[in-house]
């Protein structure tokens, strides 16, 4: 049985194939994609040997995502729109190296572009970044460091321009919602905002992490912020 990334393969030369007439595509490009996928394909097999995720980061870090950049480079800067397997391989890479820069980048190009996630993952590239992105800034915010520029700018796009799952979205705005009510240590504590516009943003945010999925989890913290601010309002600090 065909391989997923074999199947795609096919896929593309078989697309290719049909517009070989034209000046712009030769049997020297499609041969070398082709090349490519096969080497693409020895090298996902070659991560499976490796026992620790980090020396498989190290790989794809120093080896795979150096060797492979190029070609995708170049196929960015072409007006080509097609399927390609590489591409959408090298941009879960950059994910897992932390790349966040050029992962991002380069995922708002392959929506753009209507190019599919690697057959195994059943997301698209907007909810799969927009999981990454969360993850990443849950992580920075656990360890008491910024979750900018990324947080804000994939928040962005999940609340004005990607259409993604009413869970996925509800994670995002309970994230907002709560990081606005971090203490020093960083835990969410209605307790430790003074401020009502902080609070009053906090609890809209919360509020529609609600709406967007009802079972998020956010109904004691909404009636913590409530509280909070019926106490301040009240001189009750």
């Amino acid at each position: 049985m065909a391989s997923p990334l074999a199947r795609q393969r096919q896929a593309i030369l078989a697309k290719q194939n049909c517009s070989a007439l034209s000046p712009r595509n030769t049997g020297d490009e499609t041969k070398s994609l082709h090349l490519l996928l096969l080497e693409l394909d020895a090298d996902l097999k070659t991560l499976k040997s490796f026992n620790r995720i980090e020396d498989k980061v190290q790989h794809k870090r120093d080896v795979l995502i150096p060797k492979f950049k190029p070609y995708v480079e170049t196929y960015l800067a072409s007006d080509e729109q097609y399927q390609n397997p590489l591409f959408s391989q090298l941009i879960i890479w950059l994910f897992d190296i932390n790349d966040l820069d050029t992962a991002i980048d380069w995922c708002q190009q392959a929506i753009d572009r209507e190019i599919d996630t690697p057959e195994r993952m059943k997301r698209d590239f907007a909810t799969f970044c927009a999981d990454e992105v969360l993850a990443w800034s849950e992580k920075m915010a656990a360890q008491g460091h910024s979750v900018e520029p990324y947080f804000s700018q994939i928040f962005t796009k999940v609340r004005e321009e990607w259409l993604i799952n009413e869970k996925v979205t509800a994670k995002w705005f309970k994230f907002a919602g709560l990081h606005l009510l971090r203490d020093e240590s960083g835990s969410p504590r209605a307790t430790a905002v003074g401020d009502i516009s902080t609070l009053e943003n906090a609890l809209a945010l919360l509020q529609e992490a609600h709406n967007q999925y009802a079972n998020i989890g956010v109904t004691s913290a909404i009636d913590k912020v409530l509280a909070r601010i019926r106490a301040i309002k009240e001189n009750r600090l």
